[in-house]
């Protein structure tokens, strides 16, 4: 960062995780009105857009789940108080190049920064600045996580990837050091349900840091991470699902983080939990199990409330024929134990039923927890 004197003021930094709101905006939800704190109370408020703003364009071919949410999204972003947004993610580019710029251009217009993807290479490794009081504050969106065809080129509109070998990831950020009194890098990272940091992580956060950002903020795992002090700076490792389908376990807990800085130098990181609603709205929550959970993880008790990948199973066929695979079944009731301080077990599936020439027991719907799709299970 400069060396120059930073005037002393204090300013807040609430940051959310990843917000998707393509079943939300089209039914008119105010997804962030329980919110506490309210972001539109901050000086700088931020989160991790996970989808195309558009009406236009087409899903990009073979992938498997693609996001996209109207227009009013960005609008909707702003009316929060939502300052700056990163799309740096492997779901900006969904709907292909023309939705990623209509997303870049509805969001600037709504009055809210995105960093992390744009036109060009140039474009999506570009740090928005920020001024709060006399800070200036610089905000990097980079993503680990990149789709074929989803990393920025000279010619290509995509996100910043930060597996880039020319290391452009850390130049943007020593850029920014010596321009600003504040780098913010927001990084989309890490492994699914994991709710410890990965060594990769570790290795990036490091490289991070040692370039001159301030601190480093995650998202992707759809879990929370915790948060860490390394190097004379900020990891906070995975901010979870801010706004998502509705989740009623570990992928549905998440907080607003909010860090205290006076001038250059952070003085305070307090974490706010909040669990998903019925809508996928973040509201806020004071105590029980998953209040505990959220305080244990981001405190860095990780490891034991780790939910493990899904599992798989398959169905059993009515005669000899292969059987089929479907999609993991996943507990609809959030788990539950006799005291906060207990290992939470994992959601689990019961075995599947043995082939038989019997008619097969009719299959229920239950809700895959990462991606919100309805799947039958036995």
């Amino acid at each position: 960062t400069t060396t120059t004197a930073v005037p002393a003021c204090g300013w807040s930094l609430p940051v959310g995780g990843d917000v998707l709101l393509d079943r939300s905006e089209p039914a008119g939800i105010d997804v962030f009105g329980a919110l506490e704190p309210a972001l539109d109370a901050a000086d700088l408020a931020m989160v991790n857009v996970e989808m195309a703003i558009s009406d236009r364009g087409a899903p990009v071919e073979d992938k498997e789940f693609v996001f996209r949410a109207p227009p009013s999204a960005a609008e909707r972003i702003a009316a929060a108080g939502i300052d700056v947004v990163s799309l740096a993610n492997n779901h900006a580019r969904d709907f292909g190049p023309d939705a990623l710029i209509d997303t870049v251009e509805l969001l600037t217009g709504a009055g809210v920064v995105p960093v992390g993807a744009g036109s060009d290479r140039s474009a999506a490794f570009a740090a928005a600045t920020v001024e709060v009081g006399q800070v200036r504050v610089a905000v990097i969106g980079v993503s680990y996580i990149v789709p074929g065809g989803f990393g920025a080129t000279s010619e290509r509109a995509a996100v910043a990837p930060g597996r880039d070998r020319s290391g452009a990831q850390g130049e943007a950020v020593a850029a920014a050091a010596a321009a600003h009194d504040v780098v913010l890098v927001y990084v989309h990272w890490g492994i699914e349900r994991d709710t410890c940091p990965s060594g990769a992580q570790r290795e990036q956060a490091a490289e991070l840091l040692a370039a001159g950002a301030t601190a480093v903020i995650g998202a992707h795992p759809h879990v929370l991470q915790p948060i860490e002090r390394l190097d004379d700076g900020l990891v906070i490792w995975s901010l979870g699902n801010f706004v998502w389908h509705p989740r009623p376990g570990i992928t549905g807990e998440t907080a607003v983080v909010q860090v205290d800085f006076l001038g250059s130098e952070i003085t305070d990181v307090a974490v706010h939990p909040h669990v998903l609603d019925g809508d996928g709205a973040p509201e806020p929550v004071s105590e029980g199990i998953r209040h505990d959970r959220i305080v244990d993880i981001t405190g860095g008790d990780c490891a034991r409330h780790d939910p493990g990948p899904l599992p798989t199973t398959t169905v059993a066929p009515e005669t000899s024929a292969p059987a089929t695979s479907v999609a993991p079944e996943t507990t609809l009731a959030p788990e539950t134990t006799t005291a906060p301080t207990t290992t939470l077990a994992p959601e689990t599936t019961a075995a599947p039923t043995p082939p038989t020439t019997a008619a097969p027991t009719p299959p229920t719907t239950a809700v895959d927890e990462v991606t919100g799709e309805a799947v039958l299970t036995p």
